[in-house]
């Protein structure tokens, strides 16, 4: 392997010409690029690299790759460096695997990787807000790609993430308006509008191109697929080098969503540069967009839907014709009679759209297409966007805070579409009734009134019975009231996550129903020692978790190779926990001054919300522990991914923890101050407290490095919401 990085190295070196413009004029032919991935960390570009190598390695193109952080904040299975010292490790590791694909100067922008998020807004306050969203324009400005490749926007990923595809769009919608960063002028940056917009898929249903990694790249002379794992095997900070493998293990097509085009697309796209930069049944330089008035319009109700055609050719397009095709059934008026279309000239058509009155009230396309002669040849060109037909009265679950952020922004980026029926999020404790807000509308022309019809599952119960009256052109908000008992949960497991549906008319509105744990502990009236010894919490609540409750990677084999019973209880000054644990394979690879990063091994974690009602981890306690090191089975405890990591000497001074080994596992206790925590509880409150579980069962680990197999929580959903989504916690009330 070590032969092949060598070799391929030097071919992306003999590629780049280093010292020479290659008889360019300017700084910017210099610097311009036909295809740019825009990420948040170090080895986000994992998705794109095979495409990367297949376009400028093979292909001939140019793309540079932009990275707003040093990903710092990440874990190092190589070492024991952190914060910037670990993040110039990572950006180099890019550099190097970027540099065998053929992309040789990417761009860091040096934002702050701080701990773990999926929090959009509490990541645009530790970035200081907008401002960083015109460094990007301006680098998409200077370097002029015509396609721009991000990640996912919307909420359930990392909160970086969302906020760097969120500069990538605006970067793509607004980068060619000179009112846009308007200060970027008096650097003598002139404006540049990108072609087309990508994102990773949000799920497999997403994706519109697939661009394979099976065949060989002529350059590498090994498969696509095969040079990824190999290009990837420089991210070994993050493990990858313990994992990726030659032949690669799967060659598995690169995925991509189409957000967004100013150019004619194929039916079905198969590359992602037609129409930008390669010609298709359409020649490059011909712009095609279509933009409805709307992306809600009325059932039965007439919504203009505008086609744009410009000529960026040199040659004239003769004969030119545009249409509108709609779905089965829609009415289309408006006509373009043939006409010819000059060098630089741009031709408009506007067309009227109506849906039928049982129109489905999900993403319906539209799809303008054109068709012309340019000198003697016939050429033709779609593109398509999409919109959603709504009855006059429609009841929907009012939207999670970030749920509803990431709307807003679809909203103002002409991307609402993307969002699909992005469903909201319930959170129902069980035992206890939960207030619902539901949001009815009424674009009628007269006032409406009935009853919310909703669809539940087995253990969740609806109080009362809804109705709604609302006045016309406005929106009435109903009181819901939920409750989830023990019955709504599956066989084994401590939370659920299940369908929820809301009818009105003939709309129906979806959410998730996430069905959270709850407990109350009780006041300890003697503390108990932290020894590992658990006994003396006897008086403590119980709770359990075992492989049913998995959120990440591979389900174990069964509870004795991973699951635990738990106690906890608390007194004025703390909260106690004690945990035995099931694991046949205790691995103790982590060396005593490299205590942090806990999904890397054997692990417990505990995250607080102390009011209960946090919205990012910002203002929470996550305390954790290694129940042992390298230097045998003693725990070590520290605080990780919240807003104080380190350890816990330094981060939670009073915080205490313990472990010994037992047949088939081990006990571990915490002690855990509530003076450490941003606000402090009393008794009578309810908090949020999840308890989190990590197995890796490699008996000759490396020393430091991640071998995370399993994951158990107590509440138990996506690979992040188990510990960054407080909303979504177990509620503990403390006892009186």
């Amino acid at each position: 392997m070590t032969s092949v990085l060598a070799a391929l190295a030097c071919s992306a070196a003999a590629q780049a010409g280093p010292g020479s413009y290659g008889g360019t004029v300017s700084g910017l032919d210099l610097m311009d690029v036909d295809m740019m991935f825009i990420g948040a960390h170090p080895d986000d570009d994992g998705g794109v690299t095979a495409a990367l190598a297949r376009y400028v390695l093979d292909g001939g193109h140019k793309a540079t790759v932009i990275t707003l952080t040093g990903g710092e904040g990440g874990g190092n299975a190589t070492g024991t460096e952190t914060g910037r010292a670990l993040g110039l490790i990572r950006e180099e590791e890019e550099r190097r695997s970027l540099s065998m694909v053929g992309v040789t100067s990417p761009h860091f922008l040096g934002l702050r990787d701080f701990y773990f998020t999926l929090s959009a807004e509490e990541t645009e306050k530790m970035w200081g807000g907008q401002a960083f969203v015109c460094d990007v324009v301006r680098i998409v400005r200077v370097r002029r790609p015509e396609v721009i490749v991000t990640m996912w926007p919307g909420p359930g990923t990392h909160g970086q993430h969302q906020m760097a595809t969120r500069a990538a769009t605006l970067a793509y919608n607004y980068a060619g308006d000179s009112k846009y960063c308007p200060e970027q002028l008096k650097e003598g940056i002139v404006p540049f509008t990108p072609l087309k917009l990508y994102y990773y898929p949000g799920s497999a249903a997403d994706a519109t191109v697939k661009i394979p990694t099976d065949d060989i790249s002529r350059t590498a002379r090994v498969r696509y697929a095969d040079l990824k794992s190999i290009a990837q095997f420089n991210y070994r900070s993050q493990g990858w080098d313990t994992t990726n493998t030659l032949p690669a293990r799967a060659a598995n097509p690169e995925t991509f969503m189409l957000v967004g085009s100013r150019v004619p697309v194929s039916e079905q796209e198969t590359s992602l540069l037609t129409g930008a930069v390669a010609a298709g049944t359409s020649p490059v330089g011909v712009r095609l967009e279509v933009r409805p008035d709307s992306y809600e319009i009325g059932l039965g109700r007439a919504t203009p839907v505008q086609v744009t055609l410009t000529n960026g050719t040199k040659l004239p397009m003769a004969a030119l014709r545009v249409n509108l095709d709609t779905p089965t059934g829609w009415r289309v008026t408006g006509s373009s009679p043939a006409r010819m279309l000059a060098p630089g000239e741009t031709y408009t058509a506007v067309f009227s759209v109506t849906a039928p009155a049982d129109a489905k009230a999900e993403n319906m396309r539209l799809t303008a297409r054109y068709t012309a002669t340019q000198a003697d040849q016939q050429i033709l060109g779609r593109n398509a966007t999409f919109v959603r037909p709504l009855p006059a009265v429609v009841a929907t679950f009012a939207p999670t805070f970030d749920v509803a952020g990431y709307q807003a922004f679809a909203r103002e980026t002409g991307t609402e579409w993307v969002t699909g029926s992005l469903a909201t999020r319930l959170p129902l404790v069980v035992g206890q009734p939960t207030d619902i807000t539901v949001n009815v509308t009424n674009r009628g022309t007269t006032a409406a009134s009935g009853q919310l019809e909703l669809k539940l599952p087995p253990g969740v119960t609806l109080v009362g019975s809804p109705q709604y009256q609302v006045a016309a052109g406005a929106t009435a908000q109903v009181r819901v009231q939920l409750q989830a008992s023990a019955a709504a949960l599956p066989a084994g497991r401590q939370s659920a996550l299940l369908p929820v549906s809301l009818t009105t008319g003939g709309f129906t509105d979806s959410a998730n129903a996430f069905v959270l744990p709850s407990l109350t502990i009780p006041r300890l009236s003697t503390a108990p020692k932290i020894d590992g010894d658990l006994n003396d919490m006897a008086a403590g609540a119980d709770g359990s978790m075992g492989p049913e409750d998995l959120w990440w990677r591979t389900k174990p084999d069964s509870a004795a190779d991973a699951s635990n019973a738990f106690k906890l209880g608390y007194d004025d000054q703390y909260l106690y926990v004690g945990m035995s644990v099931k694991d046949e394979l205790v691995a103790c690879n982590i060396a005593p001054n490299d205590v942090k990063a806990q999904l890397r091994s054997d692990a417990i974690g505990i995250t607080v919300d102390p009011t209960g009602q946090s919205r990012d981890t910002s203002t929470t306690l996550q305390a954790a522990a290694f129940p042992c090191t390298t230097a045998g089975f003693q725990a070590r405890g520290f605080r990780d991914a919240d807003a104080n990591q380190g350890v816990m000497e330094e981060t939670a001074p009073g915080m205490q923890v313990a472990s010994v080994k037992s047949e088939g596992g081990y006990n571990i206790e915490f002690r855990i101050p509530w003076a450490a925590m941003p606000t402090q509880p009393k008794a009578g409150d309810t908090v949020g407290l999840n308890l989190v579980m990590y197995d890796g069962d490699q008996a000759d680990a490396r020393v430091g490095a991640n071998i995370s197999q399993s994951g158990l929580a107590w509440s138990a959903f996506s690979w992040g919401g188990k510990q960054a989504l407080p909303y979504l916690w177990p509620r503990v009330t403390l006892g009186k």
